[in-house]
């Protein structure tokens, strides 16, 4: 179905597959690994083939996935986050935190998400001006290519 993403927990080495639907194309995305620091963090062609092949489980045998059909491919660092002011034995968290300076009262955010950063900056800004300032409008604010853009724009 059209809107309708999949998950798959049971590959073949453990990992999460996920497929989702996108402006007339397919996403498809697995979880982070453990790997070195790296300047260009550049997705490994033999992850690139893991995908393919996980994803052929999915399909049927007459359709053959190639490398060519890749449109795009990326990677990127999940920063997990330590909270200075949390106690010793707290956990990093994969998610954001929000964390205040108790001598000086800087606010500081960090780690967080590619998907969630809309998200990130509404919580700091209305941290930061407080809860009588005034609210953030980035979920109201039309990202850069947005001009144009529909929910319908795909069907169009």
């Amino acid at each position: 179905p059209n809107e309708m993403g999949l998950l798959d927990y049971n590959t073949s080495d453990g990992r999460f597959l996920f497929m989702l639907p996108w402006e007339n194309h397919t996403l498809v995305g697995t979880t982070d690994t453990l790997g070195p620091a790296e300047t260009s963090p550049n997705p490994p062609e033999d992850e690139i083939d893991w995908l393919l092949t996980e994803c052929e489980k999915y399909l049927t045998p007459d359709l053959k996935v190639r490398r060519t059909d890749v449109l795009s491919a990326w990677r990127g660092w999940r920063p997990l986050a330590a909270d200075p002011h949390a106690p010793p034995d707290a956990p990093a968290s994969r998610d954001h935190i929000i964390s205040e300076n108790p001598e000086t009262g800087v606010i500081f955010i960090a780690g967080g998400k590619w998907t969630t950063w809309r998200e990130m900056a509404e919580e700091v800004v209305d941290r930061v001006v407080g809860k009588d300032g005034p609210k953030c409008t980035t979920l109201k604010t039309k990202l850069f290519g947005g001009d144009g853009y529909t929910k319908t724009l795909s069907i169009e």
